[in-house]
Order: structure tokens, then sequence, then C-alpha cells
């Protein structure tokens, strides 16, 4: 992966925390180069005072500092919605990474769910507070045997290639199809360059996005990789599914893919 871009919202944006931090430190671990798309989502707010100029400078300042090159977007077509024109942008990178906060009229939930959905490009969605701890070293990647699940191991394979990895399952989330048992799945992956174990948890009373991340972080994963779920008619998370329950409780940083 060589080139992220990093959805900033000028109104929340901060170098120090959650997805612009996360997006700086993912970068230069992997070389790659950081695009800064830096909007207002607050303008029809009054008193709003975002400057979107401003916090491109403090993030690019703070991305050269890291060694990390990178270039700032600040200004767009108000030709097409902000929605087509961050899922525009994304088509043109290998990931990228955001926000899911669902505060205001137009959230970055409402414009993650258009990137996850229309620019066939996986995404990584980080918590507001999120503070790095430790270079990326474990990826713990939810396996449901859905094509979903298959195109997000696709899609996070150069970040999981050489680094501690291990295929979770909940038991009782739902029934897998077919009959490929548990050893073909870890050999093939093998095959693939993609050293991991398995893990099969329980998911007991807990929702299912809840207990993924809990089982997640229980393994010491610092990534958890998972397929995003949408209904196809009207653009939007299905309330119940996985996908919903990690935006309503995001508790580490997760790549998602459609």
């Amino acid at each position: 992966m060589r080139s992220i871009l990093l959805f900033a919202p000028a109104g929340t944006a901060r170098a120090d925390r959650g997805a612009s931090a996360y997006a700086i430190d993912l970068a230069k671990s992997l070389k790659a180069h950081l695009t800064l798309l830096v909007v207002d989502l607050d303008v029809a707010r009054p008193g709003s005072h975002a400057d979107p100029v401003g916090i491109a400078d403090a993030l690019g300042s703070a991305a050269r500092k890291a060694g990390v090159e990178c270039v700032a977007i600040t200004e767009h077509s108000h030709a097409i919605g902000i929605h087509d024109v961050l899922a525009e942008h994304a088509r043109l990178h290998d990931m990228t990474v955001m926000g899911c906060s669902r505060d205001g009229l137009l959230s970055e939930s409402i414009l993650f769910e258009g990137v996850l959905f229309n620019s066939g490009r996986p995404v990584i969605v980080v918590p507001r507070d999120f503070q790095a701890s430790r270079p990326l070293a474990r990826i713990a990647i939810g396996w449901d045997n859905s094509a979903a699940a298959a195109r997000a191991l696709g899609d996070a394979k150069p970040l999981i290639i050489g680094r501690s990895a291990v295929f979770l399952m909940i038991d009782g989330d739902k029934q897998f199809e077919g009959g490929i048992g548990h050893s073909a799945l870890i050999e093939t992956a093998k095959r693939r360059g993609i050293n991991a174990t398995l893990e099969i948890a329980a998911r007991g009373d807990r929702d299912i996005g809840e207990a993924l991340q809990a089982e997640a972080q229980a393994l010491d994963a610092d990534l958890l990789v998972m397929g995003g779920y949408g209904h196809s008619t009207f653009r939007r998370i299905v309330l119940g599914s996985a996908t919903g329950g990690i935006l309503d409780a995001l508790r580490m940083p997760v790549l998602m893919s459609h």
C-alpha cells in the first residue's frame, strides 16, 4: 500500500489523535504517501468557523515531522455532494482512513457508508479519541466465509503479510455455509502468504459488533478486518448487522470492505 487518503473534517480533526493520528502513523509504517482531504462539514451551522486550510497545514506539518510525504486538498467541486467527492478521491488510493462520528446532520458515519459502498476500496474507521500506543503488530480477521469477508481479507492482505494474524469466528452469529473445514482456511491462507491462527469465540448475549471488537482486543489485536454489509436499495447499514454494531460503539480501528 503506497497511497492513503485521510478524510479530515475541519471542525474536529486533530493531528495527535483519532483518524488523523492513525493515518499518519500508518503511512509512516508503510512508507506510503498521504493525501489529506480536509473539508468543513458544518458550513450550514451558524457560527461555524472551521478553517480547512489551517487544519490542513497543521496535519501536514505533523505528517512531515513524522517523515510522511503528503499533499492537502481543501477545495472541491460543489456541483456534486461531498459523498461523491469523497468516493471519487477514495477510488484513487489504496485505502481511506476516517472517523465515524454520528454528530451533525452530515456526519462522518453517513459519509463512511457512502465511501464503503461506492468507492470500491477498503476503509479504516478509527475512534475519535484513539491514540496509538505501538506500531501495527497484530491483526484480527473477522471471518464468516462470506463474499464480503473474502474481499476484506484480500484488501487487507498487504497489511497482514509479515504481521501476526488470527482468524476470528464468532460462534452463534450465523451458520457457515459449505463443507470446507477450518484447516483448509488456515492452509490456504498460508499459501497466500498469511500466517494466521484460528480463534472461535461464543457470541453469548452480546451484539455481534461488540463481540467482534471485544474478542479482537482480548487477542491483543491492533486492527480488526471485516466485511461491511449494506442494504443495496437504500445504501445504508442494515440495522442489527455487525457493521452497524461496530459503528454504534467503535472501540478500535476497523478495516471494512464491501
